[in-house]
């Protein structure tokens, strides 16, 4: 499984081989929709993904709001490097 140290704390991304397969799924579809890479995508998923699921009460909602706050960033992104 895929975990992020954090300082002195190590925070485990997924909790099983679903999970993974569920995110992953959302990564995917989130870079064909975006025009970005998969490997970009994933990136920017996970930092998403390690915040939201540190304060999140209901984790059956965190592949929702992460694919939400994922497509807004790469919206900003892509409109920041047409201006």
């Amino acid at each position: 499984m895929k975990a992020i140290r954090e300082g002195s704390k190590t925070i485990q991304l997924y909790d099983d081989n679903a999970e993974i397969n569920l995110h992953m799924s959302a990564i995917e579809m989130i870079a064909l929709n975006a025009g970005a890479s998969v490997k970009d995508v994933e990136r920017i998923y996970e930092i998403v993904l390690k915040r939201f699921k540190q304060v999140a009460k209901v984790k059956g909602f965190l592949p929702i709001l992460v694919c939400r706050r994922v497509k807004y960033l790469l919206d900003k992104r892509k409109n920041s490097k047409g201006n």
